[in-house]
């Protein structure tokens, strides 16, 4: 009955076997072997025997394992399965796949006949390769040999879908195990919501959740604490502590995983009086907090800009016996370089090294990017060679913040000695490098340079986005090249590119300081009528430029307009309109008013 209900889920005619050095995490059997000096072995007892043994030991290097199989097939009788799918699982996890599949070709030649963990072991190594279509040939192969399938070849397949980003397939597979009355056991109800949760498909998780609930499989603190923390990811905080409630009430008490989740959750959106309710009533469990705990804490003020707070956390986490991890220490050096506060910043990254915590790239990163935005970039600099002695090596995010911060200080040449040292050292720039470059260019006035890029840019089939034309749009208005300015502009819609309020402003600006009005004020009503909506800085720039052309009658009616929207005209524009009109003998009441306005 069960062979013929799965027998539309196999596909393929026979199993094929094939080698790959691919590097893939492996589910296979609970067994591990240890490295030993391997001995001869004469007898099938005392082959097993050894077997049995190892079981409780690691990983042997494969030469070992290699070793011990040849021996194994020289005993008479031949030791039992298990012992060979020990042997397999063992190479598996050292994602040696094409050996595991030479291997079993061996047994299959000399007939040693494969058991349901042996093929799981096979559809394991396969749904590492991302060849899942394999592995449900090799369930065909199971049906075939008149075997039942177990739930660990369910969960393997279920697995190798998700990893293959087939949810759907998954879930499909994972209903189909439920209406056959083929009941998962706890690690498959546990992989499939796991995987959800990864995807963003919480509130399927959830459903998954409630069929588990029905079943005679009951889920465990781990389950509900993935689907709380993805809840909690994903904003839904008050579901998160509906499910705690649920759980709790269900005999089912939160551990100090299930809190961090919903502590971390609760600080990010600023639930700060309920985040330490949690906390105390944690402690209150004789629950310790751990590292992630106060690392949460840490991070959430420090992105609140409570520094002096976050360190006192830092102070207690220590005094409690809870040694800060790297995540620590990272998080309180972020919050300081927010807070423009670097020299506090440089003394954690110091104390961390202090007590035995060698800084990451993320730490050197950090504190690279406070001295970029402080505008220190000598201080910055010398973090990246001393990164670079120490044989840390720099990634896309160190050299764009670099880069970045030398071009704001005009030092161009220096960006490009970086970006070219950058390749040279195999770090691929992204778009975000290639958009830094082209606006340090468009800056320069290397406008030839910019266009270039832009090729450079297509070529590599990365995508131009906004941010890049943009760049490319004001480096043209500002050269006084509108009119290229004016038909990349018009083009952007048929490269799928929507523009943005501060595309509207650089165009807008670009034709206001050439004079044409008229136009700028047909851009302004276009653009919301294409939903993208003026800003402040829209407002200031055309009605500046009214004023430039002495049209004030142009420019009050604008304000007026600016005015009702909420928006709060720049300092400069309206004593100056007031000053003009006043002179003209137009009544002024309404500027006197913005004036006022622009006061508070």
């Amino acid at each position: 009955m069960m062979r013929r209900s799965w027998a539309s889920l196999t596909r393929g005619r026979v199993v094929a076997f094939a080698s790959s050095k691919v590097n893939i995490a492996l589910l296979s059997p609970t067994f591990t072997l240890f490295s030993v000096d391997v001995a001869l072995f004469h007898s099938k007892p005392q082959f097993q025997s050894f077997m049995r043994k190892q079981s409780k030991s690691g990983l042997i290097k494969l030469e070992d394992a290699l070793d011990l199989f040849d021996q194994a097939v020289k005993i008479q009788p031949l030791p039992s399965i298990l012992a060979f799918n020990k042997l397999l699982g063992a190479i598996a996890r050292m994602k040696h796949y094409n050996t595991v599949f030479s291997l079993y070709r061996r047994m299959d030649f000399l007939r040693i006949q494969p058991d349901v963990a042996t093929l799981t072991i096979l559809i394991n190594c396969f749904c590492g390769l991302h060849r899942v279509d394999f592995g449900f040939s090799v369930l065909g192969n199971i049906l075939k040999l008149g075997y039942a399938p177990n739930a660990v070849t369910f969960t393997t397949l279920i697995k190798g879908l998700c990893a293959a980003d087939k949810i759907a397939q998954a879930l499909e597979l994972f209903n189909k195990l439920v209406e056959t009355k083929y009941e998962p056991n706890v690690i498959t109800y546990g992989t499939l919501i796991n995987w959800l949760c990864k995807t963003g498909n919480t509130g399927t998780a959830v459903g998954v959740l409630r069929k588990m609930e029905k079943s005679s499989c009951k889920p465990s603190i781990v389950v509900y604490s993935t689907i709380i923390d993805s809840l909690c990811k994903d904003r839904l905080v008050n579901e998160a502590l509906e499910l705690l409630l649920e759980m709790t009430s269900k005999g089912i008490p939160p551990n100090v995983v299930t809190y961090s989740c919903l502590i971390h959750g609760l600080c990010s959106s600023g639930q700060w009086t309920e985040a330490t309710r949690l906390f105390d009533e944690m402690v209150d469990r004789k629950i310790s907090p751990n590292a992630r705990t106060f690392s949460i804490l840490v991070d959430a003020l420090c992105k609140e800009g409570m520094t002096e707070e976050a360190q006192g956390v830092l102070k207690v986490m220590i005094q409690r016996g809870e040694e800060p991890n790297i995540v620590t220490y990272n998080a309180l050096m972020d919050g300081y370089c927010l807070q423009g506060q670097m020299n506090e910043a440089r003394i954690v990254f110091d104390s961390m090294e202090s007590r035995g915590h060698a800084p990451n790239v993320v730490s050197y990163n950090t504190l690279i990017n406070g001295y970029c935005k402080g505008r220190m970039i000598d201080e910055a600099m010398w973090l990246f060679k001393e990164m670079c002695s120490k044989e840390l090596m720099p990634n896309t995010i160190t050299y764009n913040t670099l880069i970045s911060g030398l071009c704001q200080i005009g030092r161009f040449i220096a960006a490009k000695e970086l970006f070219n040292g950058m390749q040279a050292h195999g770090q691929c720039p992204d778009i975000f490098t290639y958009n830094i470059m082209l606006d340090g260019l468009c800056k320069t006035q290397c406008l030839v340079e910019a266009i270039a890029l832009l090729h450079v840019i297509e070529e590599m089939k990365l995508e131009p986005n906004i941010i890049t034309y943009n760049s490319l749009i004001d480096g043209m208005c500002k050269a006084g090249k509108l009119k290229a300015a004016r038909e990349l502009f018009y083009s952007l819609t048929a490269k799928g590119l929507q523009p943005s309020v501060n595309t509207y402003n650089i165009i807008i600006n670009g034709l206001c300081h050439e004079g044409l009005l008229d136009e700028a004020n047909e851009l302004l009503v276009k653009m919301e009528e294409n939903g993208c909506l003026p800003d402040n800085i829209t407002f200031d720039t055309i009605v500046q430029g009214f004023l430039r052309k002495n049209q004030n009658l142009g420019a009050m009616k604008l304000l007026r307009n600016m005015v009702d929207r909420g928006f709060i005209p720049a300092e400069p524009i309206v004593p100056i309109l007031v000053d003009l009109l006043s002179a003209e003998g137009k009544d002024c009441a309404f500027l006197k008013k913005a004036s006022e306005v622009c006061a508070e």
